[in-house]
């Protein structure tokens, strides 16, 4: 490649950037005005935000500060909490032990080395099971946690449970989808130079493909543990256990010097958190 075809391809100002940056902004601009978004709306009605913080002077103890004080609610606060934790870890572990066999039948590279072979039937069944396993991670991730809840609060009830299993049903498809894109990302050498050995796939597989992903998928996991903490905390609303309960109830009566404490609790908690995955995040990654 000679200096004027580089030129060329790294010129910001190709028809073809120019085309992407004109849709780019011709789509921001149709998105901005179909939302009615504006800034003017919100600077005018910041007061109102204000206002709401400040707590209606009709309704005793309306406003959000000072925080509640209160020893034994902040007890109570902080045992709900950690079981919004275990809420959150028990789903990751199902979500995982879903997740990490799945995502081998939701890559194509993969599904080569398990199904191997050039045949139309092969093909045909490496296709199918692609687009099956792709649906379902599809159909857990695209219906939200808040859905799942419902659904499994009219199956089994109030409490934690149907909150953990919404968790691991929308969880499992993430990580289903975000696994398999890992592993289409592997290197190929590895696993052509183990095959050419004789090697069965679950062999190729383990010391292949593991090898290579086991950091991505240690990454993306502490990430869901993460995200599980920060909705678990929220699926409360729906009856389905830990301290969304309490912050559902406290809003709804206007208790808001309680709702204050529980977010700090809920802040801090979410720190914590991400202060250890980044440690567990440094150690294995």
């Amino acid at each position: 490649m000679n200096i004027a075809e580089i030129k060329q391809k790294t010129n910001p100002f190709r028809a073809y950037n120019l085309a992407l940056l004109f849709v780019f902004v011709l789509l921001i601009v149709w998105s901005w005005r179909s939302t009615e978004m504006g800034i003017k709306l919100l600077l005018d009605g910041w007061r109102n935000m204000i206002v709401y913080i400040g707590g209606n002077p009709e309704i005793k103890n309306s406003g959000f500060f000072p925080p509640s004080g209160s020893v034994p609610n902040i007890v109570k606060y902080l045992v709900l909490m950690v079981e919004t934790v275990q809420m959150a870890f028990l789903a990751l572990i199902m979500s995982v032990i879903i997740a990490f066999p799945i995502s081998f039948f939701a890559s194509r590279n993969t599904l080569e080395i398990i199904f191997p072979g050039h045949r139309p039937l092969d093909t045909v069944i490496r296709k199918t099971i692609y687009m099956a396993t792709r649906f379902l991670a599809n159909l857990s991730r695209s219906i939200n946690e808040l859905v799942w809840a419902l659904i499994f609060v009219a199956a089994v009830g109030l409490g934690p449970m149907p909150g953990i299993l919404a968790l691991a049903v929308h969880t499992s498809g993430v990580l289903t989808k975000l696994f398999s894109e890992g592993i289409e990302n592997i290197q190929g050498e590895p696993v052509t130079a183990l095959a050419a050995t004789g090697a069965g796939p679950f062999k190729v597989i383990r010391y292949a493909v593991i090898p290579q992903i086991s950091p991505f998928f240690v990454s993306m996991i502490l990430y869901r543990f993460e995200s599980d903490v920060r909705a678990a905390t929220i699926l409360g609303f729906t009856g389905a256990g830990g301290i969304g309960v309490y912050l559902f109830d406290k809003l709804r009566s206007y208790e808001n010097k309680d709702v204050t404490t529980i977010m700090i609790i809920i802040i801090i908690t979410v720190a914590l958190v991400d202060r250890l995955s980044a440690a567990i995040r440094k150690k294995y990654t």
